[in-house]
Formats: structure tokens, C-alpha cells, sequence
């Protein structure tokens, strides 16, 4: 062992040695961050994923025993933690008075609800049809706010009544059930009845 070389060569070798220690310990901390990271993506990912999908279903709502409207969808995706409920394939509502009649019609091709907000909006297609009076209306988009029972919208709308048809450039607003409405920006052809 008193060789100098032979000293030389063990003392590069611990040195290596020592050096491969030291990389292998940072290399598991960074793939330790690394895997902390991946796991917070995967938490956030999961966190997106709705709870539950479900098929086919109807939704009845009542007050007082009284059923106000029901709803019927082909597909209903649940985001529970976000306490969102999406209608990617569309729905439809019945309303109804208290004596099960049927007084309007919601209906569009998909919707979004938000339930701690009682906050619903449709898009694509959206029609209301009012059985009583005869009057329907058509858009592209329509929030229906559960909270103050109205339903409006600040784009282009279509009112069908029996006589006429009056368009509104801003949108519209009506109570839920689309007997009491007024229309922003209206043009067409319309009769105006004298009081």
C-alpha cells in the first residue's frame, strides 16, 4: 500500500464513488419533486372528473306537495364537488299549474346548472312555448334563475304569438313560466291593442 499510485488510484476511486452517491441522492430528490408534482396534476385532473353520469332521467320539483316542473334528459353529467349538474345532450322542462296541467315548455340541445347559485343556462336551440297563450319564443342562449323564478337573456330572441312575430336585438325577460315577458329592442310586425 505504499505505492503512491496504488493511493492515487484508490483516492479517485472513493472520490467517484462518492461523487455517484452524491448525484444519486439529488436525482432522487428531484424525482421526488418531480413525483410531488405529477401527483398534485393528477389531484387537480381528478378534482375535474365529474361524479356521476346518468342516463335517461326525469327530475320532478314541488312546493308544498305540488309538482312546479319536470325535467327529462337523455344524459346528465354530475360535477358534485362543483355542485354542477351539465346537460351535454340537451333537455326539456313541463311546467305545471296546481292542477297538473301543463302551462309551458322548455326546451334546449344543452344546458349547465349551477346549483348553489340555483342558476340554469341553455344554449343551442333554446325554445319556450307558453300552452296558454299561445306565444314561443326562440334563442341561442337563456338563463333561468331559480332564486327569482325569471328567465332572460341579453341575445337575439324570436316571439311567436298568434297574430305576430316581434324580434328583440337585446334580449328579453319573462317570469318562469313565460306569461309576463318584455322584450328589449323590438322591431317587426306586431299589433298594438288599444286599452
Amino acid at each position: 500500500m505504499n505505492n503512491p499510485h496504488k493511493r492515487r488510484w484508490i483516492t479517485t476511486l472513493r472520490f467517484f464513488a462518492i461523487c455517484m452517491c452524491l448525484m444519486m441522492n439529488f436525482t432522487g430528490c428531484f424525482d421526488k419533486v418531480e413525483d410531488a408534482k405529477k401527483a398534485k396534476e393528477f389531484q387537480e385532473s381528478v378534482d375535474t372528473l365529474p361524479s356521476d353520469v346518468l342516463f335517461d332521467i326525469t327530475l320532478s320539483y314541488s312546493e308544498e306537495g305540488l309538482i312546479k316542473f319536470v325535467l327529462n334528459s337523455p344524459e346528465v353529467v354530475n360535477f358534485s364537488n362543483e355542485e354542477i349538474l351539465e346537460f351535454p345532450k340537451g333537455f326539456e322542462v313541463t311546467f305545471y299549474d296546481a292542477q297538473m296541467n301543463s302551462k309551458s315548455f322548455f326546451t334546449a340541445k344543452y344546458g349547465i346548472n349551477y346549483q348553489a347559485e340555483k342558476r340554469m343556462e341553455a344554449t343551442t336551440d333554446v325554445e319556450i312555448i307558453n300552452y296558454q297563450t299561445k306565444e314561443k319564443l326562440n334563442t341561442e342562449q337563456l338563463i333561468w334563475d331559480q332564486t327569482t323564478a325569471k328567465i332572460y337573456t341579453d341575445k337575439f330572441v324570436k316571439i311567436t304569438t298568434e297574430d305576430d312575430v316581434i324580434y328583440g336585438e337585446q334580449g328579453f325577460e319573462s317570469d318562469e313560466a313565460f306569461e309576463n315577458w318584455t322584450i328589449n329592442k323590438p322591431s317587426g310586425n306586431f299589433t298594438v291593442k288599444d286599452e
